[in-house]
């Protein structure tokens, strides 16, 4: 799982430096992403791979367009095969919410994608 979970980090900062894994540090800089990923074996040698990112931003006035692009570049995820000695993932977008935070100067998005696993061993 360490694997997979640096081969995700490494591509997703390629779209975005300031990207940090389950949990941000309270000194994050906005913009930023987190994410998260599960595996789940399916029994016929592969794993179901989910990954969640979301995108925050901070804004005084409302404005969601950092943010926006922000998440239009993690879109690159679609259909991207990661890919190691070890394995490969292809990801597909599944869904893009808007979410609503009690702190009105924050902007979030979610992006979910799910992806099958295949070992190379």
């Amino acid at each position: 799982m360490i694997e997979v979970s640096q081969a995700i980090r490494t591509f997703l900062k390629t779209l975005h430096p300031r990207i940090y894994q389950q949990i941000a540090p309270e000194t994050a800089t906005y913009p930023y992403l987190v994410y998260d990923f599960q595996l789940y074996p399916t029994g016929e040698g592969e794993e179901l791979c989910t990954l969640v990112i979301d995108g925050w931003d901070k804004t005084l006035t409302g404005d969601t367009s950092i943010i926006e692009n922000l998440m239009t570049s993690i879109k690159a995820l679609d259909k991207k095969t990661i890919s190691t000695d070890n394995f490969s993932v292809t990801f597909y977008l599944e869904n893009m919410i808007a979410l609503v935070d009690d702190d009105k100067t924050l902007r979030r998005r979610n992006y979910n994608y799910t992806g099958n696993l295949i070992r190379n061993n």
